[in-house]
């Protein structure tokens, strides 16, 4: 779901429920290893370049589509607690136009041995990054990371 917090400021809201455990699915959010093996669109290979997964710890994953040019993504991590919650800044670092920061909240929430997750996406800058970061999260979620939990 999209809603519009200011004239310029987006929100987008998703929720999946994955049928693995909650320590699991934060794994593979949190392990360089793990996120590198699912992150991104479907089709899309992700380069992990930095992940410091701390407070304040910065990371920095460059992304390849199937075709096309990478995209390079950093920001540092804001809050992290275990199998709960993870809140971390979200910046396209690209050349050719300025996109500001956002912030992005998964939640985990354990479901008796299945995990709902929970991403909000804030700050948005329009209904149309809304929409384009609506499509790239829920390809993910129902494409790569469904597919690498088994």
């Amino acid at each position: 779901m999209i809603t519009m917090q200011t004239e310029q400021n987006y929100k987008l809201e998703l929720n999946k429920v994955f049928p693995v455990k909650v320590d699991k699915v934060f794994k593979a959010w949190t392990d360089s290893t793990e996120l590198a093996k699912w992150w991104g669109p479907e089709g899309y290979t992700t380069n992990i370049e930095k992940m410091d997964v701390e407070v304040d710890g910065e990371y920095k994953f460059i992304m390849n589509p199937p075709e096309g040019d990478s995209h390079v993504l950093v920001g540092r991590y804001v809050e992290i607690v275990p199998n709960e919650k993870l809140v971390f800044t979200w910046k396209w670092d690209n050349n050719e136009n300025e996109f500001p920061e956002t912030l992005v909240t998964v939640g985990f929430i354990d479901q008796d041995g299945s995990t709902e997750l929970t991403i909000k996406h804030e700050q948005l800058p329009s209904e149309e990054a809304a929409e384009g970061h609506n499509k790239g999260w829920s390809s993910s979620l129902e494409g790569s990371l469904k597919t690498y939990l088994g």
